[in-house]
């Protein structure tokens, strides 16, 4: 053969391949264009929610993130810290020399240490601001004492002021006292408008100070001055600076305000000092944080922090460095895997339900071109001309929804952010589907390949292919198992990179295909049992429904789409239920009472909330931490001193666990204390004798239960410790026995009325008390970005997929139609009435459809039961013991309504369009 007559043929292939193909393609869609325009609108929008759902998750996360290091404070800021500027310089006598220019040495310091921080860091992080201060001073005004420090503070990359100076003038250097000088040292300051007026201090005004000074000192007030950005971060620590704070109730002062140094009276306030620091804060800011990059910045914060060193100052000096920015975001790190594991399930399962329409939409297409499609095929078309018509046809139209969807995506959500690879894939499948079921209808015809003769021969070839049928579908139900259990032990979100794992994810996609599978096997047999039954009944509907329905229930496709879209939406509302309510639980966990008072009460507080109406219990408790369990055992335990009767009262009252032996605790008839303990420590109660460290010696305990329920505490609180073992005790008891002084720490109080008691104590305008409401609390955690979020897309879904459920059996209705109207219309030739067809209509699809919502209401519910551990639900409900499985039979009427309602509806559209058929012509046509 020649190149010449090589090409010739080539040539000649590809022109009888796409001849005529984009006319073909252009006539078909004007025929078909409602059904095309519905697809295009479901492949728009899926392509729209495969695209702007990760980005939704990923801007609540954001703001999840920003809202919890927003919340941490000044905690969460970057804090180096060093001692005095220029120290070890010395004048000639011997003396700590004056640094005139300590500002400049500060300002210096703070733009290195800003160009030296991790590139993570920096991105985050605002302008640094300095400050030199020293020890707590006491200054006397009048008779009066004043708590006060002499503060510096500085913002050396930028060039905005830090205070606004109202009346007198900005604090100078004072001349430099001569050796052997018996007169104070001196140090000109200011004080804030708000504090001047309320402490009562002028301009001019001497403040001897006490303290740690070198020798005596005098502040001299030269001016008053206002923040010019209250809310600024430069004030985040210094209070004080910004207005006058209350003294602590035990100290003789009048109340506490800071004393304010310039550049150039800085110098001074270090003269006068002996115990100063030099801080340089890096405040965070929370609208530069993204939570795809919260890992990075932790592990870039606690890689400073542990390792100083690029800090150094050009003294030589590293500081000392600290933030608690890495534990908020690992902790904000921890919920987006949560978030991402569930968002990944409801992506994958939507992408899932929305290609299979799209393949029951294209499967439509084929069946209403069937007859066209064989014709081709009989006058000598190709199987590839026939896929290539098919697909100019889908391509462009598949383009043009696909820009919809990604356009709309980008409206609602404008973030770079997220993944295409489950939109691509979607995209793929429609643009391939028409193409591909039309190319399958016409190989199956005219290929001369015929079943043998022969009936051995048959039934091998069948058996070949039955045996081949029957391996795939064991491999997808291998898959799915080995999915489930890959996904119980390891998760739906691959902890290396905090990416979705697509595979895990679509776990309950996988489930539902092989429950598809297993109904596909079942259900010919069993509706050929009831039409044995059905044969011996006088109606006609039951004959011919199940009949019929043995053959339209073995469709694998439109059980898997229903299937899969029933198992999601029941998801959905499981998930959000079992949420919900875990939510409700972790209230009760967390706060523990209707209140919870962090902090010292006065016993006269305790009290009067005791006493006050419609309060059924106050109960507090404080923790010893590390204490050794028994004598040398080198086992550490968490001491939890309770009042045990109060506490089981209000535990009770809110039908929470009680461990046993908890009300006994407070009586003892020996001078051992009762005491519960956690199962870890039961084996080393069972070697030694146990014991508690009490004030002065070991405190013996007689174990009378285990403590499987201990109280939860704030994590904050600094008396918390790592320890394992948890030793519970009664307060009053183990005080009494150890001699320790045991204030309670923390206060809870319950009943109808604890809330507006404790408001009406006003302890929680007190320094270092916290109140935490249990309702305040509750609202508080539901309304947060992530779970707030998570909670309304659960609810989307749910509504989407039960769309997609209903588009999917109507298509099928649809698609089945042609083969049922040919029974229907010989039985209208024998007297058929249109409520007896309608009737037969509904019988035939009726299993399919109530087969899928059984199977997708039993994946539904045991999809959240099997994989709770992997969804990380108990991080959204806010405590584990908070997270069981809660079953609502919401969804589930939902899903059935949606379901029988479709049909119900699809069926009378058909009825009645088979109305409009005139006998006659189904006498002469034979069929419809």
């Amino acid at each position: 053969m020649t190149t010449t007559t090589l090409r010739t043929r080539t040539a000649a292939g590809w022109r009888s391949t796409t001849g005529d193909a984009a006319l073909v393609a252009r006539r078909r869609s004007r025929q078909d264009a409602g059904l095309l325009v519905l697809a295009a609108v479901v492949l728009a929008v899926t392509v729209l929610i495969a695209l702007a759902v990760p980005r939704i998750v990923l801007r609540t996360a954001d703001a999840g993130v920003q809202g919890a290091v927003r919340d941490a404070g000044p905690a969460a800021d970057l804090v180096a810290v060093l001692g005095r500027p220029g120290v070890g310089s010395v004048d000639a006598s011997g003396r700590p020399q004056r640094i005139d220019n300590a500002a400049t040495l500060v300002a210096n310091a703070a733009r290195d240490m800003a160009t030296s921080l991790p590139e993570p860091v920096q991105a985050v992080t605002g302008p640094v601001v300095t400050s030199v201060q020293s020890g707590p001073l006491t200054a006397r005004l009048g008779d009066d004492l004043i708590g006060t420090r002499i503060v510096h503070l500085g913002t050396p990359t930028t060039d905005d002021p830090v205070v606004r100076w109202v009346t007198g003038i900005e604090p100078r250097m004072t001349p430099l006292l001569p050796a052997g000088s018996t007169d104070p040292r001196v140090v000109e300051v200011g004080v804030s408008v708000a504090a001047a007026e309320q402490l009562g201090i002028q301009i001019g005004a001497r403040l001897p100070l006490t303290g740690p000074t070198r020798g005596d000192a005098v502040a001299v007030v030269t001016g008053l001055y206002e923040p010019v950005d209250p809310t600024s971060p430069v004030w985040s620590t210094f209070a004080d600076l910004r207005e006058p704070q209350p003294a602590p109730a035990t100290a003789a002062l009048v109340g506490r305000a800071g004393l304010l140094t310039s550049d150039a009276s800085l110098p001074d306030g270090l003269q006068t000092g002996t115990s100063m620091s030099t801080s340089y804060r890096f405040p965070v800011v929370p609208a530069d944080l993204r939570a795809t990059d919260t890992r990075a910045i932790a592990q870039a914060v606690t890689q400073i922090v542990a390792v100083p060193g690029p800090l150094t100052g050009s003294d030589g000096r590293p500081p000392s460095v600290g933030s608690d920015l890495d534990t908020v975001l690992r902790v904000a790190d921890a919920r987006l895997l949560a978030g991402t594991a569930q968002t990944s399930v409801l992506l994958v399962g939507l992408a899932a339900v929305g290609a299979l329409t799209l393949v029951l939409a294209a499967r439509l297409l084929v069946v209403r071109r069937e007859t066209f499609l064989l014709a081709e095929r009989a006058r000598g078309a190709s199987v590839a001309s026939v896929g290539l018509r098919g697909l100019v046809e889908s391509v462009p139209i598949v383009v043009l929804a696909t820009a919809v969807g990604a356009a709309g995506a980008w409206l609602i959500v404008p973030d770079p952010r997220g993944t295409w690879v489950v939109a691509a894939t979607i995209v793929l499948v429609a643009a391939t589907a028409p193409a591909l079921a039309a190319a399958v209808v016409v190989a199956g015809a005219w290929t001369g390949r015929r079943l043998p003769a022969n009936r051995a021969d048959r039934e091998r070839v069948l058996g070949r292919r039955r045996v081949r049928r029957l391996t795939a579908e064991l491999a997808l139900v291998v898959i799915a198992a080995a999915a489930l259990v890959s996904a119980r032990g390891r998760g739906l979100v691959q902890t290396a990179t905090g990416g979705v794992d697509l595979l895990l994810a679509s776990t309950p996609v996988l489930l539902a295909g092989a429950a598809t599978v297993l109904l596909a096997r079942v259900l010919p047999p069993l509706l050929r049992g009831l039409s044995g039954i059905a044969a011996r009944q006088r109606s006609l509907v039951p004959i011919v429904a199940t009949a019929r329905a043995g053959r339209t229930a073995g469709t694998r496709v439109p059980l898997l789409t229903l299937t899969i879209a029933i198992a999601l939406v029941v998801f959905c509302g499981t998930t959000a239920v079992t949420v919900s309510a875990g939510q409700d639980t972790a209230a009760e966990i967390v706060v523990g009472a209707e209140v919870r008072i962090d902090g010292g009460l006065d016993p006269a507080v305790v009290a009067e909330l005791r006493d006050a109406p419609g309060v059924t219990a106050v109960a507090g408790a404080t923790v010893l931490s590390e204490r050794t369990f028994g004598r040398s055992s080198g086992v550490k335990a968490q001491v939890m001193l309770v009042d045990s009767a109060d506490l089981a009262q209000i535990l009770l009252a809110h039908g929470r666990a009680v461990d046993p032996g908890l009300t006994s605790l407070g009586s003892t008839d020996d001078d051992s204390v009762p005491a519960l303990i956690s199962p870890s420590l039961r084996s080393t109660a069972e070697l030694i004798a146990p014991a508690i460290m009490g004030a002065d010696d070991f405190v013996a305990l007689d174990v009378i239960g285990d403590a499987d329920n201990p109280p939860v505490l704030p994590a904050e609180a600094s008396t918390l410790s790592t320890a394992k073992g948890v030793v519970v005790v009664d307060r009053e008891l183990f005080a009494s026995v150890s001699g320790d002084e045991l204030p309670a720490t923390t206060t809870w109080v319950d009943g109808p009325g604890a809330v507006a008691a404790v408001r009406d104590t006003g302890v929680a305008e007190s320094p270092g008390i916290t109140v935490t409401e249990r309702v305040d609390w509750l609202s508080t955690w539901r309304t947060s970005p992530l779970n707030a979020g998570l909670l309304a897309l659960l609810v989307a879904t749910g509504v989407i997929l039960a769309g997609y459920a209903a588009l999917g059996l109507v298509l099928t209705v649809v698609a089945t139609s042609r083969e049922r109207g040919r029974t229907l219309s010989a039985l209208r030739t024998l007297g058929l009435d249109a409520r007896t067809a309608r009737a037969m209509t509904f019988g035939e699809l009726a299993p399919l459809a109530l087969a899928a919502v059984l199977a997708g209401t039993a994946i539904g519910i045991a999809v959240p039961w099997a994989l709770m551990g992997a969804l990380g639900l108990d991080l959204l409900t806010g405590h584990p013991a908070a997270t069981s499985l809660q079953v609502t039979w919401v969804p589930i009427v939902v899903a059935t309504a949606v379901v029988l309602g479709s049909l119900a509806v699809a069926v009378a559209v058909e009825s009645a369009v088979r109305r409009r058929d005139r006998l006659g012509e189904v006498l002469r046509v034979g069929e419809r």
